[in-house]
């Protein structure tokens, strides 16, 4: 019985080999030699023909969905159908002041053209052009024509113009020949006929609920080949083209992110005000450098997005609303965090807050921000709440390395092997940090620097110190409150919390350089015990219970219109590090509270010291600093200056926990131009 011929196989070689052993199994076929020219070339034909047909097929179904596709017309086309079109390079926008100045006082008026271009300084040797995509006109003020707070633009204005053909192009469909268009500045108007001058400025669908059979409107859509393409109404959803019409298309064409950071201009024309004065005297001070520039949507950037953004239904109501839509309209951020304002501390209704990493800076401009909220949230936001942008908070690790390993068992050198580890940290914090939700885990970081090496180096431990940075207002008296947002380790004589130098007037009116210095208490008792719900009813004072890991605690309540308006602590008690604060009868119900334990909480003094090496106290009360909240509260003080290059004070704690993981607007991050972010100990058992 001949076996029949296996069709599961799809390269080449076993292909050929299964035709192979097919027809040596037929009669016919018994005394040919199948490697021989004539035939050989028969089966490779055969087994190549089968090969492309198999490979074509199993393309034709990768590409036939959306999460398989590989090409990017495959992408853009399942999109198209969930109603995405992927977002183009963006420019950079800077901000400046331009100021023209004039001979005359005269009165009049100067516009800057769209299209007034100025240049900017190099960047990687590169200078960039910006220009202006609006007529701008101001009115003269003296002798001064100000232009204040004037958006600029990097790319080249081009405007190309297409006669529409009924019969060529029933569909109405253009493409626009050039790669990185920022489709964000396409301007469209069309005129009736060559003939006739009357022109109509149509505007870019957005949301097709918003046009009838006579909006003056154009669609966008990206094309074959990545070019993108415009295209009209049918007089149902649109209004169509008069067949003869002339469209002129205008838009900028950029270098996305090459530009960003600009930071310096220079005009490249004069201008003429309406006094028909020609002006060059020019003053133009930058408000902001540029930034927002971005490059095209990837692929599989397009394949996650178009499947999000079909979720959010083109409003904005959940937290992955906001960040899948302002992600797609502003892709030049790192990392996004959303959440609601009743989820804020303290919590503000009817509010969304939004933080944003952008992927160039720290943070994003004060401008920028109100650019984000007026243009790409307010039109899709829920009517009457409101959005707030605030920075991230940037919560520094200061990591000592301490590594044992055998030199016998390694060709790298010490250096080497510490530049190595320092390496695999940074790869760990690129991989797992420096975003919003990111989580630490130190036993993972660990892992990472063992794998470095697994024959040299023995074991590692990993001393986990949390770092915050912020700018004091000097010579003016202030309270801080710092927000780790971590639980922190609390200090001892050898390992406690450490700052930055910074002066200060001590008692006697004498300027010192100080530092704060951290001293825990020695109690281990109850505090204070805080009413988190006063409750009702009371008409009696009931029994207030300490429970915990120490003895000896009581408290009692203080009743004010049946309602418990505090709790005295009347024995501290000892041997207290967690306690849990019960209320019981009185004839009421609903009140809580909670017990603050003396272990939680240390303070802070700032010192310096003298000549002779002995610490001197200028403020024994300066602050103080809750270990449970990570939270560190600075009294009333009046910095004169930071010892620090960028006028930041630091201080630097160790962690509590071995697992640190960041909420809202904090972001992980190590610091790689700080030297002693990553200190490396390596010891010798060889």
């Amino acid at each position: 019985m001949v076996d029949r011929l296996r069709v599961t196989e799809l390269d080449f070689d076993t292909i050929k080999q299964n035709l192979k052993n097919f027809l040596k199994q037929q009669s016919e076929f018994q005394d040919y030699d199948f490697d021989g020219a004539g035939l050989s070339v028969l089966l490779d034909i055969l087994a190549y023909n089968t090969h492309y047909n198999a490979y074509y097929l199993n393309m034709v179904a990768n590409e036939s969905f959306l999460d398989t596709a590989l090409l990017r017309d495959s992408a853009d086309s399942h999109a198209k159908t969930l109603g995405y079109t992927p977002y183009s390079t963006r420019a950079p926008v800077a901000i400046i002041d331009f100021t023209i100045e004039s001979n005359s006082s005269t009165s009049g008026t100067c516009t800057l053209p769209e299209g007034f271009a100025f240049l900017s300084n190099q960047i990687d040797s590169r200078a960039y052009n910006f220009v202006v995509l609006e007529d701008t006109t101001v009115t003269k003020s003296n002798t001064q024509y100000a232009f204040e707070n004037l958006n600029v633009y990097e790319g080249q204005l081009i405007t190309y113009s297409f006669t529409y053909d009924a019969g060529s192009n029933p569909k109405s469909v253009f493409q626009l020949p050039d790669t990185n268009i920022a489709t964000t500045t396409i301007k469209v108007t069309v005129t009736p006929n060559a003939a006739n001058s009357a022109t109509t400025v149509y505007e870019k669908v957005s949301d097709v609920l918003d046009i009838t059979s006579t909006s003056d409107v154009f669609f966008l859509q990206e094309g074959r080949g990545g070019l993108f393409e415009i295209y009209f109404g049918n007089d149902v959803v649109g209004k169509s083209l008069p067949d003869g019409a002339v469209v002129a298309v205008t838009y900028l064409v950029t270098n996305g992110t090459a530009a960003n950071k600009a930071n310096n201009f220079v005009a490249t024309a004069t201008v003429t005000d309406s006094l028909g004065t020609g002006l060059s005297n020019f003053t133009i001070i930058p408000q902001s450098g540029a930034s927002g520039g971005a490059d095209r949507e990837s692929v599989d950037n397009i394949k996650f997005s178009a499947a999000a953004r079909f979720s959010t239904q083109n409003r904005l109501k959940t937290f992955k609303d906001y960040e899948t839509y302002i992600l797609n309209n502003y892709p030049n951020i790192d990392s996004i965090s959303v959440w609601g304002g009743e989820d804020n501390d303290p919590p503000v209704y009817v509010q969304v807050f939004v933080s944003m990493k952008p992927r160039e800076n720290y943070y994003i401009s004060e401008t920028e921000k109100q650019r984000i909220i007026d243009e790409i949230i307010k039109p899709k936001a829920v009517i009457a709440v409101q959005t707030q942008i605030i920075d991230p908070e940037y919560l520094y690790l200061v990591l000592e390395v301490e590594a044992q390993y055998d030199s016998k068992k390694t060709t790298d050198t010490e250096q080497n092997l510490k530049l190595k580890i320092r390496n695999a940290i940074l790869n760990y914090a690129d991989t797992n940090l420096n975003k919003f939700s990111a989580k630490l885990i130190d036993s993972k970081l660990e892992t990472a620097i063992d794998n470095v090496d697994l024959n040299s180096i023995i074991g590692n431990e990993v001393t986990t110190r949390v770092q915050k940075r912020f700018e004091p207002e000097l010579n003016i008296t202030q309270s801080y409150t710092i927000n780790f947002n971590v639980p922190l380790h609390r200090g001892t004589i050898a390992n406690k919390l450490t700052s930055t130098e910074f002066d200060v007037l001590d008692t006697g009116g004498t300027r010192r350089t100080v530092t704060f210095d951290e001293v825990p208490q020695s109690f281990s008792g109850i505090s204070s015990i805080e009413v988190t719900n006063p409750g009702t009813g009371y008409t009696t004072t009931p029994t207030v219970t300490i429970t915990g890991d120490g003895t000896g605690a009581t408290a009692r309540a203080v009743i004010v219109n049946g309602s418990i308006q505090s709790i005295i602590v009347t024995n501290r008690g000892i041997d207290y590090t967690r306690a849990i604060v019960t209320i019981s009868g009185g004839n009421g119900f609903g009140a809580t509270a909670s017990a603050i334990v003396d272990a939680q909480v240390g303070t802070l003094r700032t010192v310096y010291y003298d000549t002779s090496a002995q610490r001197q106290i200028v403020n024994e009360n300066a602050g103080e600093i809750n270990y449970e909240t990570g939270t560190i509260t600075i009294n009333d003080i009046r910095i004169l200056s930071v010892s620090s290059s960028d006028s930041l004070l630091r201080l630097t704690v160790e962690s509590q926990e071995a697992i640190l993981e960041s909420a809202k607007n904090t972001i992980i991050t190590i610091d790689e131009t700080d030297p002693v972010s990553v200190v490396i100990s390596l010891t010798n058992i060889s």
